[in-house]
């Protein structure tokens, strides 16, 4: 009898492992295929606190349990502006689930004219601002747009240089299986 317990719990041990490999495995051909660069290493999103375009103070660490999408970019940016629709697109989409995004200009004139370009633009997706660039520092952001994608433990996990399709279903399903991982 406890031969067969033994290996009852071997199996089931190595089936959860199995699951534990396969879904870290599936995000990063997910993120592969989509063109994200994988952070390898586990290391946490730093902390930040930055005020939205209503003057509001919004704190990182408030959205800690949830998939993160945070985007750095700017109203004089070309690539950037290429991508804003897409942005728009996926945040409708995925606002109602376990899910956070976040978006920061760096435009180093501050509230006004980001403000002007997001309305004129109809962009109902939270934005941030970092004039003095402190916050893209932190992230040792080198060029814009640059994306983050962060997991519900605050784990960075993948990171994009570029202008992307954020509507595309690859990413669509990357997102639904973050969002569907249990928290360590």
């Amino acid at each position: 009898m406890k031969g067969k317990v033994y290996f009852c719990c071997l199996f089931v041990s190595l089936f959860l492992l199995g699951l534990h490999f396969s879904t870290e495995a599936g995000e990063d051909d997910l993120l592969l295929k989509i063109g994200i660069k994988p952070i390898k290493g586990g290391k946490k999103a730093p902390d930040f606190c930055l005020k939205n375009l209503n003057g509001k103070n919004v704190e990182f660490k408030n959205f800690r349990g949830k998939v993160i999408f945070l985007n750095f970019w700017a109203t004089w940016c070309g690539p950037c502006k290429e991508e804003m629709s897409s942005m728009e697109a996926l945040y409708q989409d995925f606002k109602k689930k376990d899910f956070t995004f976040l978006s920061i200009s760096v435009d180093y004139e501050g509230l006004k004219p980001v403000k002007e370009y997001i309305e004129k633009n109809k962009y109902t997706f939270p934005v941030l601002i970092d004039p003095k660039c402190g916050v893209l520092d932190l992230y040792e952001v080198k060029g814009i747009p640059t994306t983050f994608i962060i997991d519900k433990n605050g784990r960075m996990i993948g990171k994009s240089i570029g202008p992307k399709n954020w509507k595309s279903q690859e990413i669509i399903s990357l997102l639904n299986l973050l969002i569907g991982t249990k928290i360590k």
